[in-house]
């Protein structure tokens, strides 16, 4: 008597079962499919109301996807970042502040992103020279308010050009003199960090860096050098290395440096009000302030120097190596001495300036 096979009935199952989860999944595919293409879509083809959206620099996909849905632009953030995905656009979202509307399906709305399309912009000029005080109006009259101010100024920012900036140091010196173009809706610190890059940048252009080193100051120490004879020598570029080479004349001699700009800006500090005239303060500012006294440079830059005086920091004119004074007189031109009674002949030129502190 013949036993029947069992093999037979269980292929059978075995393969209903398979087929069974392969319908299974292509429904599924289907639906999802269904779903994805659906959630693409526009919210409303027929809106014409704009809505005001801002992407923050640095803002990841997933935030950005949210945002939206949560603003009823899109229908879904989980299809928005699965289209990001699968275009390979998740890394090229631009910041802005952005006009949108609902009748806008997923791939325009990605396409604008991409290209920065209808993101209002706004310029805002930062002069060499210039201090945290000014700096501090001009993003004033950009719209932002003093705590959104104070709270960048005082933040801690890691970033390559602050790194030999003391903790404690507040950012006077590396707001860099540029125009520069920002999206609207950028926060303080991308104002900043925007002026920070542009600065590092120029820096490593020219090899700044080394050549303070050689000099024997680290970066915040040239750059404080450079404050000065931003401060000194203002628009007059081609003096710039004259003026540096008599600084460092005095700072290797450990004499004082004799910057009436060092002592003035402690004097702002003191009394932003104050008169330019009022010469007390020569003898009421102490160390390490009063550059007339103390030996060395100041604890911080006393303004944000440009290019020029960072290069002229950097590479003093050697010919000057033997001079000790300069000043500038009332016709703008600067005048220099190898000795005190030389400088003291040369306040001839300056009756009104060498009386403004």
């Amino acid at each position: 008597m013949k036993i029947k096979s069992q093999k037979r009935p269980v292929f059978r199952v075995i393969i209903t079962i398979v087929l069974a989860i392969l319908v299974l999944i292509i429904i599924a595919a289907c639906i999802a499919a269904t779903w994805y293409r659906n959630n693409l879509q526009a919210v409303d083809p027929e809106s014409s109301e704009l809505i005001d959206f801002a992407i923050s620099e640095g803002s990841a996909t997933a935030q950005v996807a949210q945002n939206l849905e949560d603003k009823g632009i899109i229908r879904s953030a989980l299809a928005f970042r699965i289209y990001m995905k699968l275009e390979a656009k998740d890394k090229n979202l631009k910041a802005g502040s952005y006009q949108l509307s609902k009748d806008l399906p997923v791939s325009e709305l990605v396409t604008m992103f991409n290209k920065g399309a209808l993101a209002k912009t706004f310029r805002l000029t930062f002069l060499p020279g210039g201090t945290l005080a000014a700096a501090r109006e001009r993003l004033q009259n950009a719209g932002y308010s003093d705590d959104e101010i104070t709270a960048a100024f005082e933040k801690q920012y890691d970033h390559p050009l602050l790194a030999s900036k003391p903790a404690e140091a507040s950012l006077e010196g590396f707001i860099y003199g540029d125009t520069y173009e920002y999206y609207v809706g950028a926060s303080v610190s991308d104002v900043l960090t925007k002026t920070f890059d542009k600065m590092y940048e120029d820096i490593k252009a020219n090899n700044l860096e080394a050549k303070f080193t050689a000099n024997g100051l680290n970066l915040y120490e040239g750059i404080t050098l450079a404050s000065i004879i931003q401060g000194e020598a203002g628009s007059l570029s081609d003096d710039m290395p004259k003026v540096s080479q008599i600084f460092y004349n005095r700072l290797n001699a450990k004499s004082p440096l004799g910057s009436d700009v060092v002592i003035g800006y402690a004097a702002d500090q003191l009394n932003p009000n104050r008169s330019k005239t009022d010469m007390s303060y020569l003898t009421t500012i102490g160390c390490p302030w009063n550059s007339r006294q103390c030996t060395g440079l100041p604890p911080t830059p006393v303004n944000n120097p440009g290019l020029n005086a960072l290069k002229a920091a950097a590479e003093p004119d050697a010919n000057y190596s033997d001079y000790w004074y300069f000043l500038t007189g009332d016709d703008g031109k600067m005048y220099y001495a190898r000795t005190a009674a030389e400088h003291e002949a040369n306040k001839q030129y300056c009756p009104k300036l060498c009386g403004i502190l």
